[in-house]
């Protein structure tokens, strides 16, 4: 079995997955007492030294756990540069961020910027967000980013990176097992496993213990895989069209049963036990994306990491490529501190200092065209995603236009987690989830 550095510390807070993709849950409560003060005019130059000498302090709740630590330096940075303001700056995992976002609008103490998953969100939202359309930033804004960070025409969320996510695997337990390409199929990928068992290796790192990750990415899977997903999701709420019987949909079940064949207790694994299990060299794969790119390097930054499509079915040319979107956007509520919020997005995004920030620092694929990639600091996962974004290879993350919300969302996980468990056949996972999506319109 090979060794691997473990660094105790970090594994008590890899919070690296949730992504989204990273992604912000979707809101679906209008009624919250969101902070709506008219902003003041904008002063200052970007990136100089703040001519308003009245202390400003910026409180910025965010989903992008991993970047906790970036961020607090990019925001001493920009206090340096502008004494008078400072920051707040809190962290929080996918799973938990929605309960947390509303208690803090609910009590009166809503933050100046936030997490969205853009779509949805800014649909539910926008009346109490900043329009941020004539930023200058905006023009630059790749084409995803700006579809998806819109509503009515009008750009509420900033977005903070490209991100997208496959199975990770550790290229050297691969070698190993005698795995000399990495699965293209689900066959391909069935028989990778047994290789890995034979090896002495366990092949998967699975969590069913938690509806996120079953929700947002698997679910996603079979619905970005349609001819037209949106149009697909706009019949499934029409209610002329099903899932049942929709051969993407029968193809995950098939996968999500080979992950429990091939995983560790993974009705008992929660995220972090997931993370740390593979990190540490005790599985060889898992779900994961470009946010896992950090952790791994502070685990070890020789591991050999690696990061493939997720094959579902037989179809070589479908199952080659990556979930991407341009999701997590940061947006700005009506607050007091709207100025100074919007001029901490300009100086990230129009300045060399705070572009290094997105891109050395917070180690992402920025989803603006004018600020190029560090791939020294992306790593192999943050290369082979932009290799095949460039190459017009990805499907879309669709969670944000889930019926519900998040409400939608955790229904689905629940009953992928049921089917996990082997308390659903396959009839019957397709039949509740198609429920699920009836119920939750």
């Amino acid at each position: 079995m090979r060794k691997i550095k473990l660094i105790v510390p970090l594994l008590s807070t890899i919070m690296l997955i949730t992504i989204l993709v990273g992604c912000a849950p979707s809101s679906n409560d209008t009624s919250l007492p969101l902070i709506k003060e008219e902003p003041t005019e904008q002063s200052a130059a970007v990136g100089s030294t703040s001519t308003t000498l009245e202390p400003v302090e910026i409180h910025i709740y965010q989903s992008k756990y991993e970047i906790d630590e970036a961020l607090k330096a990019a925001t001493a940075e920009y206090t340096a540069l502008n004494p008078n303001v400072t920051f707040v700056v809190e962290s929080s995992s996918s799973g938990d961020f929605q309960t947390q976002l509303k208690a803090m609008f609910s009590g009166g103490t809503a933050p100046d910027i936030f997490s969205t998953s853009g779509n949805v969100d800014l649909a539910l939202m926008a009346e109490y967000m900043v329009d941020l359309s004539n930023e200058p930033w905006v023009q630059n804004m790749s084409v995803p980013a700006l579809e998806s960070g819109s509503y009515e025409g009008k750009v509420y969320g900033f977005p903070l990176a490209v991100e997208g996510h496959g199975y990770l695997y550790h290229k050297d337990m691969f070698e190993q097992a005698g795995i000399t390409e990495v699965p293209k199929t689900y066959s391909e990928l069935e028989i990778a496993c047994e290789k890995l068992v034979a090896a002495g290796f366990t092949p998967f790192s699975g969590n069913y213990s938690e509806w996120y990750q079953a929700a947002i990415f698997e679910f996603n899977s079979p619905i970005a895989r349609q001819a037209d997903p949106l149009a697909f999701i706009g019949a499934m709420n029409s209610g002329t069209e099903t899932l049942i019987g929709n051969q993407d949909f029968i193809d995950l079940a098939n996968l999500v049963a080979l992950e429990v064949k091939y995983s560790k207790s993974p009705m008992n694994t929660d995220f972090n036990t997931q993370v740390s299990d593979f990190a540490t060299g005790q599985t060889a794969m898992m779900i994961g994306g470009t946010w896992s790119q950090p952790a791994m390097d502070e685990v070890d930054p020789n591991m050999d990491l690696g990061m493939f499509p997720i094959p579902m079915g037989e179809d070589l040319a479908a199952n080659d490529k990556f979930y991407a979107s341009s999701a997590p956007f940061w947006s700005i509520n009506k607050s007091a501190s709207v100025d100074e919020s919007m001029k901490f997005l300009e100086w990230l995004a129009m300045t060399p200092e705070g572009q290094k920030n997105l891109t050395s620092g917070f180690k992402l694929i920025p989803a603006f065209t004018n600020i190029k990639a560090d791939e020294s600091a992306i790593g192999p996962t943050g290369t082979i995603l932009k290799q095949y974004i460039d190459a017009g290879k990805t499907y879309g993350i669709y969670s944000s236009y889930y019926p519900n919300g998040f409400g939608g969302a955790q229904l689905f996980g629940e009953t992928i987690n049921k089917y996990a468990a082997g308390k659903l056949s396959v009839d019957e996972l397709l039949t509740e989830l198609q429920s699920n999506w009836e119920a939750s319109k």
